[in-house]
């Protein structure tokens, strides 16, 4: 087995004889890292992929950057393998993601590809699941063996770890909370083909959708007429404008702000009455950048919406890393059981 001495800035040296290869696919952005078992990340790079026609093509992007991986691998350091944090739904039987619902593709190969390429073992699983296990190893899951991961980003998704088992299911999508109904009206459309979704109402690309169901064209509003002269209609307004227009106090804003955190809690409070956790984590990019008009409403509604005594409610303290870091698990054969 070889070595290397790995020196980060403003760290100690340290010497590198083993190191995994983690893959985490977003709906809009692939990450990989190489990084050591005890989760200290070498080197990451992070990508935005316009999906292609051809999921051929898809794959190839991901094999690319696997690549990179692997060209900044420490020199003689043994891969232990690779592991694959990957939206859903999964189909873990043939290795790949399902007709995903945020990308345009059916059957996606994945393991594969990769395994064919370098001649590695290669492991993947549900992101948000993923992520759950990196937050048991790496951060506030520690010491937990009930804790439920959930993040709110491109879509909606989570993982869930009970009695110190990590849930999977027969094709690995035991947690896909995001496709919960949550609107019983079926008012919007998911990109899974399904109506009523929480994934359709409050995640970054449904919030906007959401907004135009409230508030139409936004008339009335200064925001929102803001908004529309920057944006157009309301489908096309970034959420993020919408959560600054809240802070600012703009009605409209504030009210889809408001039913998305009502939502939020009908979701959270599901989970939590079917997996019983004493800890929730939340993460992506929804809730890391709106951490307090995202927890606020969760941690005030969640225990009027919930039959089980509440958990513990925090933004996940491994940021945006969580996936990243639950996928260098997966490398490295790791597993809650």
């Amino acid at each position: 087995m070889g070595e290397r001495i790995y020196a980060p800035p403003g760290r100690r040296t340290y010497v590198v004889r083993l190191v995994g290869v983690g893959v985490d696919i977003g709906a809009t952005r692939v990450r990989v890292c190489v990084g050591t078992e005890d989760g200290r990340i070498l080197w990451r790079k992070s990508k935005r992929i316009q999906p292609p026609e051809q999921e051929a093509d898809y794959v190839n992007e991901i094999v690319n950057l696997v690549q990179d991986a692997m060209d900044r691998s420490p020199a003689r350091a043994e891969v232990a393998g690779i592991g694959v944090a990957s939206v859903g739904p999964l189909d873990l039987g043939r290795g790949g993601m399902s007709s995903p619902a945020n990308l345009p593709y059916g059957f996606v190969p994945l393991v594969g590809p990769l395994a064919e390429r370098f001649d590695a073992k290669v492991t993947i699983m549900n992101d948000a699941s993923a992520a759950a296990l990196g937050e048991k190893m790496f951060g506030a899951g520690k010491g937990q063996g009930n804790l439920v991961y959930i993040t709110l980003s491109t879509g909606i998704g989570g993982g869930a770890i009970v009695d110190g088992h990590l849930l999977s299911g027969k094709d690995g999508n035991a947690a896909e909370i995001g496709h919960l109904v949550v609107d019983p009206a079926g008012r919007l459309d998911c990109g899974c083909g399904g109506r009523g979704h929480w994934e359709a109402y409050c995640s970054g690309r449904g919030i906007p959708r959401f907004a135009a169901l409230i508030g139409g064209e936004a008339r009335g509003s200064a925001a929102g007429h803001r908004l529309e002269k920057q944006r157009g209609r309301p489908e096309g307004w970034d959420p993020a404008a919408i959560f600054r227009a809240a802070a600012e106090r703009d009605d409209l804003a504030k009210r889809v702000v408001e039913e998305v955190g009502k939502l939020n809690s009908v979701g959270i409070a599901n989970a939590v009455n079917m997996f019983d956790p004493s800890l929730v984590t939340i993460g992506g990019g929804v809730a890391l950048n709106n951490r307090e008009l995202i927890l606020t409403p969760i941690r005030a509604l969640v225990p009027k919406y919930s039959v089980n005594r509440a958990p513990q409610i925090i933004i996940t303290p491994l940021g945006d890393d969580v996936g990243l870091l639950g996928a260098l698990c997966l490398a490295f054969g790791a597993a809650v059981e």
